[in-house]
């Protein structure tokens, strides 16, 4: 009886350990709590990190951050977006930390000047009320987010913020006032049409007294379908948005993008423009392993000419060069194999 005991215990054992083993969770990020003395709350953001962070099989490499607005509305599939475009050897991007930073006060947070908006149902009811607290939250996001990030992960000096209506008014706006808080901007379907469209009046302010944007950066606009699938639902959203293209593609200084997504409304732009965003953004990034096997040389002139256009050093991350190296070696070509295995020593020495 003894002994049938054992077994027993022994088989729901193996049953348990198998059943853990199969309800392993498969995790898109990780929560972090920060206090911001700025805004004087505690801020949650979540973090997705590339899936070669922690290989320890390659030397521990620096990567980009993307700062993402809305982040409880677009943390989830924006990581698997990012991880999608930067897998090789296919990559439009290279591997990036998505910062997600989840709202507490959002209308307060990102707009940048105090609404006067009446109510049209009641005219001594003001909109937004809480509005025009921008200032604060961009000196919480460059004094205090970026600070942590950096600290608490291994970043690249390349950042890119990304936001959706009032976060597409805070990105354009944080662009007009302070360029050089990130390297590129997107802005979904920005309320533009805010206070009298007052970030028109900056972008022609700053054109005046600027001539031009400033070298380098990069800004992407996407645009709903609002007006023709809703019967004139926002037409302030939608003219305001043209004014601004115009100011800028009239100017002509800008590395700028703008998207009419036919079919697509405010609520569902994101989507789609942050995939157009993130493949303009790191346009000439993607490179073809297959030219590489007569012209090694072409991946280094590729990096050199990518970094310098973006205006940041890029070079090719050690898990793609290891895979350049296995297709040279599964396809003889033993000269590009050498070439890359020469490479990687002087990119990565410490790894043997």
């Amino acid at each position: 009886m003894n002994k049938w005991f054992k077994w027993a215990c022994f088989a729901l054992l193996i049953i348990f350990i198998s059943e853990t083993k199969a309800q392993e969770k498969v995790t898109v990020g990780e929560k972090q709590i920060l206090f911001s003395k700025i805004l004087k709350e505690n801020r949650e953001i979540w973090v997705h990190l590339p899936k070669t962070y922690d290989d320890n099989s390659i030397s521990p490499a620096k990567y980009p951050v993307i700062y993402l607005l809305d982040g409880e509305n677009n943390f989830e599939y924006y990581a698997g977006m990012t991880d999608f475009l930067s897998r090789p050897p296919y990559a439009d991007l290279p591997e990036c930390i998505v910062v997600g930073i989840k709202n507490t006060e959002r209308t307060r947070d990102l707009t940048p000047t105090k609404s006067q908006k009446k109510s049209p149902v009641n005219p001594n009811l003001i909109l937004f009320a809480d509005s025009g607290g921008s200032e604060n939250f961009r000196s919480f996001i460059q004094k205090e987010l970026k600070p942590f990030i950096r600290k608490q992960y291994r970043t690249q000096e390349y950042s890119v913020l990304v936001g959706h209506s009032f976060g597409g008014l805070f990105a354009i706006h944080d662009f007009l006032t302070h360029p050089d808080d990130f390297n590129a901007y997107v802005a979904n379907d920005p309320s533009l049409w805010w206070d009298h469209k007052i970030l028109i009046s900056k972008t022609r302010d700053y054109l005046e007294k600027n001539k031009k944007f400033p070298a380098k950066k990069s800004l992407y606009v996407s645009q709903a379908d609002n007006e023709e699938q809703q019967k004139n639902w926002n037409s302030d959203m939608t003219q305001a948005i043209n004014e601004f293209r115009t100011i800028v593609e009239q100017n002509g200084t800008l590395n700028y993008k703008h998207t009419f997504f036919k079919g697509e409304v405010h609520g569902t732009v994101s989507y789609p423009g942050n995939y157009e965003a993130l493949k303009f953004i790191f346009n000439g990034f993607r490179t073809n392993i297959k030219e590489f096997a007569k012209s090694p040389e072409q991946l280094e002139e590729k990096y050199k000419t990518f970094s310098d256009t973006i205006g940041a050093e890029f070079i090719p991350s050690e898990s793609y060069l290891n895979i350049i190296i296995k297709f040279m070696k599964n396809n003889e070509f033993k000269n590009a194999e050498t070439y890359f295995m020469n490479l990687k020593n002087k990119l990565y020495p410490d790894i043997q």
